[in-house]
């Protein structure tokens, strides 16, 4: 009988890892804590609230968010109970102005291993890149998603906005760490890329990855851009600037760019969340 119980958990053990992984990947900038904003309207107190009523509403199952500060992953905590997350600091000269932060939920997803990389020439060390003016990075996880046991990598990228140098050098390195790291494991990548589709450092990553945009097997939902512009809480987006890339063993299901609105009319960001639900067979 003893044999017979072992060979059943075995059995149901193996089954469970052999069935796909279907879950919701988002990408979310959640701006942050700016005085400026907060003289406006859309301070963070006023917008934490509905910045994880977004999380919530659209059942994000993991998501990297970008710039906000140490107070505000608290809050983040805080306002979403059941989920974990995984992040590194950045921004300006210390480092210390931003974090990048994956969020997941417990009961999906296990992390099993994390990491950061920077822009920069020397990506494996803390630095900053080529002619930015501050630390840029990737942060990323190793993660299990526990209903199929099926492991992938979630990459989560917010990359410097302005000088020339430094953005277009940037792709390649995260290809390069990309394909170091993850192996021949599914990726998925996501961030404030702070380029267009069109741009030397996108086309890097496209030699390696896929716009889930362009490869949804249904029609992307809502507006394309994703950009409100920094501390604009109003719009309209003018161009798309975050991105979900994946691997060719990641099948994309569904994009939506995510236009929810606060009461007083404004987006609870300066850039709209978007979020794809993914399959890894």
């Amino acid at each position: 009988m003893k044999r017979l119980l072992a060979a059943a958990v075995v059995l149901m053990t193996l089954v469970g890892c052999s069935r796909k992984a279907e879950f919701n990947a988002a990408s979310f900038n959640i701006r942050y804590a700016s005085s400026a904003d907060a003289k406006q309207g859309d301070g963070w107190d006023e917008r934490k609230d509905d910045v994880a009523q977004v999380i919530l509403k659209y059942d994000f199952d993991i998501v990297g968010t970008q710039e906000g500060n140490k107070g505000q992953i608290e809050d983040m905590k805080q306002l979403l109970p059941d989920y974990d997350c995984t992040g590194h600091p950045y921004g300006g000269k210390t480092g210390t102005s931003h974090t990048a932060t994956i969020f997941y939920k417990r009961d999906v997803m296990e992390c099993l291993e994390q990491g950061t990389f920077w822009y920069s020439p020397t990506p494996e060390v803390e630095s900053i890149g080529w002619d930015a003016t501050d630390l840029r990075l990737c942060h990323w996880g190793l993660f299990r998603h526990k209903p199929s046991g099926k492991e992938f990598y979630f990459f989560n990228s917010h990359l410097y906005w302005k000088l020339e140098v430094a953005r277009a050098n940037s792709g390649r390195v995260h290809v390069d760490m990309i394909k170091k790291i993850a192996g021949d494991k599914p990726v998925i990548s996501v961030g404030d890329f702070n380029s267009e589709e069109d741009t030397k450092q996108v086309k890097d990553i496209l030699e390696v990855l896929g716009d889930s945009y362009r490869l949804t097997s249904t029609p992307p939902q809502g507006c394309e851009s994703t950009n409100l512009g920094g501390g604009n809480f109003i719009g309209p987006a003018y161009n798309r600037i975050d991105f979900i890339f994946v691997s060719d063993d990641v099948d994309v299901n569904s994009y939506i760019t995510i236009e929810d609105k606060r009461e007083n009319g404004h987006y609870p960001s300066d850039h709209l969340p978007i979020v794809s639900r993914v399959r890894i067979e």
